[in-house]
C-alpha cells in the first residue's frame, strides 16, 4: 500500500513524528516513533508493544519473523486506547 493509497483509506494523512508520511507497513522501531514511545520516556518500548499485543489490545502481522504492524492496526490502537481513556474520566 502507498502513501496515496493511505489517503483514500483515511480522512488524514497518518504522519511520523517528523512530518513525513507514515509507511502502511512498519517495523517495531517504526511504530515506536510514530506512537512516540520514546518521546514519553517509556523506561522499555519494545516491552510495551508487546504488552498490549498479548492483551488483543495492538495487532501484529508476522512478516518472516518479525512482527510488523500495519498503519490501520496502529490506528485501530489509538482508538481503542482514546476510548478507554474517555470511559475513565
Amino acid at each position: 500500500m502507498s502513501t496515496s493509497d493511505n489517503n483514500r483509506l483515511f480522512s488524514f494523512m497518518p504522519l511520523m513524528p517528523d512530518g513525513a508520511p507514515a509507511p502502511a507497513v512498519m517495523l517495531e522501531a517504526d511504530l515506536i516513533r510514530f506512537l512516540r514511545l520514546d518521546e514519553l520516556g517509556v523506561k522499555n518500548p519494545a516491552n510495551t508493544l508487546r504488552y498490549y499485543r498479548e492483551r488483543g489490545k495492538l495487532r501484529a502481522t508476522r512478516i518472516g519473523n518479525r512482527n510488523c504492524y500495519t498503519i490501520e492496526a496502529a490506528l485501530e490502537f489509538l482508538q481503542k486506547m482514546t476510548k478507554k481513556c474517555e470511559e475513565t474520566t
